[in-house]
């Protein structure tokens, strides 16, 4: 029980030193393009501030990101403890910087309405996404059920139904053992711990 103790909290600790280095290597990136527009190849800038800067922060954003994901890739199968989570810790930063560089892009090089409408779409297909997930029929059924109204219509029910008053649906049941009162999204008998064989949700 000691020796899992320390390995879940070995693993909490390994997981905020992770994001730390994450977050370093994002910062890290975000500087040497400051530095390189700015500083280092600031005559070269000068010429046409506008494409020339873009050039260099884009460039090495995408250069990072993709190098870090293939550095990650090749050592993906790797053994040893501590190159399994530097190379996550390469994973994750690749693919938040290659996110956060396309993303920024986008916005920033890209009509307003243009990037108006991506956004849009980006929102449509996370709410498709997360009603598929977690609206998903069964659910909805589950979730009237523990309000105690017809899965199916939606009416509040009498307490102990068995069928609908509105549309004649089958909303509860008897349990064959000790005839206590069953919900239909019952799986066993609370009073005897029976299997309800009538749960069809």
């Amino acid at each position: 029980m000691n020796d899992i103790q320390e390995d879940v909290q070995l693993t909490k600790v390994e997981t905020i030193l992770m994001l730390g280095i994450i977050g370093c290597l994002l910062f890290a990136t975000w500087e040497i393009g400051h530095l390189l527009s700015d500083e280092w190849l600031r005559d070269w800038v000068a010429v046409n501030r506008f494409v020339r800067r873009r050039v260099i922060l884009y460039g090495i954003a995408f250069f990072m990101s993709i190098s870090s994901v293939f550095f990650s890739i090749k050592y993906t199968y790797s053994t040893n403890r501590f190159i399994q989570v530097i190379n996550r810790a390469f994973l994750w930063y690749g693919t938040l910087l290659l996110i956060s560089t396309i993303a920024i892009f986008v916005f920033d090089c890209l009509p307003e309405v243009f990037a108006g409408v991506m956004g849009a779409v980006i929102f449509i297909a996370a709410i498709y996404i997360i009603q598929k997930k977690h609206f998903t029929k069964a659910r909805m059924i589950s979730k009237r059920i523990e309000k105690g109204r017809c899965f199916s219509c939606d009416t509040l029910l009498p307490p102990n139904a068995i069928y609908c008053p509105h549309c004649k649906e089958k909303v509860g049941t008897k349990c064959s053992k000790c005839n206590s009162y069953l919900s239909i999204n019952d799986n066993y008998c609370s009073a005897c711990g029976e299997k309800n064989s009538d749960r069809k949700i």
